[in-house]
């Protein structure tokens, strides 16, 4: 075993005085050797090197602990972990503690049904937040579908100290009828409508979505009916292409520097948290919460905040020079949207400016039939 604890370097002039004054204070050196006459290496005891560290003896050398042995840094990185290592103790025993206790109950898929209707189902099988279960999974799906009549199936799983029940209900069919929308953006050429009310005429102008025929309604044995709409339509529309740029345009880029926000959550709870100052003028936020234990054995989270230093650069580009470019970019959008066997009747591309912006747009005539 080594019989010192630090070995260290130092680097500067005037070391016999240092060496005088170590002498004086009955502080003995340990392998001693002098590379050059400004560095000079030697071992130390942990207490002797703490206490020339308390006494500012090495202030006027530049100092480097090039090694550390024995017990003495062992007992002090230790003492300045305590409260990390007493965290984690704690941390394992709640864990064990907790580990086979449902700590929440998770019901997914419903829409007409409470979820406070199956929590209270599981209640009368003693499922209950804050104990251990003991009901085996098939059991308690069995329960649920035999006690709710809306449940068409359910399934249930374990994570950790999540139950999750998915529940899927039953559906009531019921005959969809829709009216006639528009599929585009289009000037309406010819309708004829042969069962529906018309809410367009020929020459009208529509958006997509607009409603062209609804449905129309009818009374039969004092019940209101609603009839599928049925027309022809004949209509001329403009598939489009858009893309803009800009001549002048401030951007952001990360510095590579940042600083980081961290904390650990359990039940809302947290611990450990460390938040440093944010100096920055500029920067990007990114937020990470994820859980440590997989299946969420325990619910503990690690939250992490992350802040990259930001600098605005103003990038110029030359509109010409990419001119053509941007002209097959918005072409090749506009085809991206044609529709499979449709016909193009025409082609047209319309470049407009405002300011430092350019806009280039391409419209694709067609026709179209519904």
């Amino acid at each position: 075993m080594k019989k010192y604890s630090y070995f260290i370097r130092i680097e500067g002039l005037n070391f016999d005085r240092f060496f005088n004054e170590l002498k004086r204070q009955n502080i003995k050196m340990f392998n001693i050797s002098m590379p050059n006459y400004k560095t000079c290496e030697f071992g130390l005891t942990f207490a002797d090197y703490h206490k020339i560290k308390k006494q500012k003896l090495l202030k006027n050398f530049k100092t480097t602990v090039l090694k550390t042995y024995n017990l003495g840094f062992v007992c002090n990185s230790f003492i300045k972990n305590m409260g990390l290592y007493l965290g984690g103790v704690v941390v394992a025993i709640f864990s064990i503690i907790i580990s086979k206790t449902t700590l929440k109950i998770n019901v997914l898929g419903t829409q007409n049904i409470k979820q406070e209707e199956i929590v209270n189902l599981l209640k009368q099988i003693d499922v209950k937040v804050g104990k251990i279960n003991t009901v085996s999974n098939e059991d308690i799906e069995k329960y649920i579908k035999q006690n709710n009549d809306s449940v068409s199936l359910v399934s249930v799983v374990k994570k950790g100290t999540n139950l999750i029940v998915n529940i899927k209900e039953k559906i009531e069919k019921i005959e969809d009828i829709s009216p006639i929308c528009a599929e585009y953006n289009m000037v309406i050429d010819s309708i004829v409508v042969s069962q529906g009310v018309a809410k367009v005429k020929s020459g009208d102008v529509v958006k997509k979505g607009d409603v062209l025929v609804e449905p129309k309604s009818v009374l039969t044995n004092g019940e209101v009916t609603l009839l599928k709409p049925i027309a022809n339509i004949k209509a001329t529309a403009w598939i489009t292409g858009f893309c803009e740029f800009k001549t002048e345009e401030d951007v952001f880029k990360r510095t590579g520097k940042k600083v980081v926000w961290s904390n650990y959550e359990l039940n809302g709870k947290k611990l450990f948290s460390t938040t440093p100052q944010v100096k920055f003028e500029n920067y990007d936020k990114i937020v990470y919460n994820n859980y440590v234990f997989k299946n969420f054995f325990l619910p503990l989270k690690l939250n992490r905040t992350i802040f990259y230093e930001t600098k605005k650069e103003t990038i110029k580009r030359n509109f010409e020079e990419n001119k053509q470019s941007l002209i097959d970019k918005s072409k090749s959008i506009a085809y991206s949207k044609l529709p499979k066997g449709k016909q193009v009747l025409s082609e047209e591309t319309i470049i407009s400016q405002a300011n430092n912006t350019y806009f280039v747009n391409t419209y694709l005539k067609i026709d179209v039939n519904i």
